[in-house]
């Protein structure tokens, strides 16, 4: 199949006039916390899509959630979830995929030869489900973005906060970047090659929270064996010969203690990355994000940026920043203090006078 049709393939989507009973079940599996069904991104023919495997699918027909779906195909045994799932495959709601590795690290996806149904593969999803959180979505932002372009009419104590959380923001990246290059330019002087504080925070293949984990190690992905490679060959014997143990070397038994490893390696269970709530190591890094903006708060306290005298012009006013930190005002003069008892004026008018937000207090003064 030429690249043209694939790339084709990948765009493709169900029929104008889809099986009611067969969109209920896309949509019931489209949406993981309902089904299960947990999904992984990947690039396919440089479009980013998202990816599942067939046993994830087959397990969520087969558990008692799916008996709650109105309407759906009856399953009751591993024969039919699996035709269900052909059914699905038919009717191109998702299309099978496979890995193409481009280095050690690097990998893509791409279409499968055989358009059958297999436990053991791997699925792109082509439907998208249900429209309706796309549209909240998409509402929000349209909300959040012409609420940023009224910014000149925010309240002053909203654009002050902004303010301060910006500074924030700015003053502990960068001096978490400047941090991470003298510590490497230190370890590097020292012997300790290639070290890095947070080496995953440039990573764009990492989660918010996995941007913030090691703390210390070298800059590189950190791969973690999982349900989704366990049984790709391709994979383990790609990780087994950058470790430097050729499988040649095991089938030839030149080391009776490798092949002792082997037997043990073999012998041992699967290891499974476990979900994403139940993973304790995005918390840990959701604490090391938590910690390193508090540090940011506190010295940007200590360092007086969010004194009123540092609020740049840009934000607020000279004028209207002297009503929420009075200390910007300037102390009254002996000739103020006589001005206003010639006028009669009394001290709480003569703090109205000062308030930018007051209202006049005849009917013909201008502000």
């Amino acid at each position: 199949m030429s690249a043209v049709r694939q790339r084709g393939a990948v765009r493709a989507a169900p029929s104008a006039r889809p099986d009611d009973a067969l969109l209920k079940v896309a949509n019931w599996l489209r949406e993981p916390r309902r089904s299960g069904v947990t999904t992984r991104e990947a690039v396919q023919y440089e479009r980013r899509v998202e990816y599942f495997k067939g046993t994830k699918m087959v397990e969520a027909l087969l558990s008692p959630k799916y008996k709650d779906v109105k309407g759906a195909p009856p399953v009751c045994s591993k024969p039919d979830a699996i035709a269900l799932c052909s059914r699905l495959l038919s009717a191109q709601y998702f299309h099978r995929s496979q890995r193409i590795f481009i280095s050690a690290r690097r990998w893509e996806l791409e279409m499968h030869p055989v358009h059958t149904f297999e436990e053991d593969g791997l699925y792109t999803w082509l439907h998208e489900g249900s429209k309706g959180r796309l549209y909240a979505l998409c509402g929000l932002t349209l909300a959040g973005a012409l609420l940023l372009c009224m910014v000149q009419i925010w309240p002053i104590w909203m654009k002050i906060g902004l303010w301060w959380c910006s500074v924030t923001f700015l003053t502990t990246f960068s001096a978490l970047c400047a941090v991470r290059l003298a510590l490497f330019l230190v370890m590097f002087a020292v012997g300790f090659r290639g070290i890095w504080l947070f080496p995953n925070l440039f990573d764009d293949n990492q989660t918010f929270a996995g941007s913030f984990l090691p703390i210390m190690g070298k800059a590189e992905p950190v791969v973690v064996a999982d349900e989704y490679d366990s049984d790709d060959d391709e994979l383990r014997r790609i990780r087994t010969k950058k470790k430097g143990a050729e499988p040649a070397d095991a089938a030839n038994g030149a080391a009776d203690g490798g092949a002792a490893d082997g037997a043990a390696t073999a012998a041992s269970p699967k290891r499974r990355r476990p979900p994403v709530d139940d993973d304790p190591s995005w918390k840990f890094g959701l604490v090391n994000a938590a910690i390193l903006g508090v540090i940011g708060l506190i010295a940007c306290w200590n360092m007086g940026f969010f004194d009123g005298e540092n609020v740049p012009d840009f934000v607020a006013k000279h004028d209207d920043l002297q009503h929420y930190f009075p200390t910007l005002a300037a102390p009254p003069t002996a000739a103020d203090a006589g001005a206003n008892g010639t006028a009669g004026g009394t001290e709480g008018e003569g703090a109205d006078e000062h308030d930018p937000f007051a209202a006049p207090a005849e009917e013909g003064e201008k502000y």
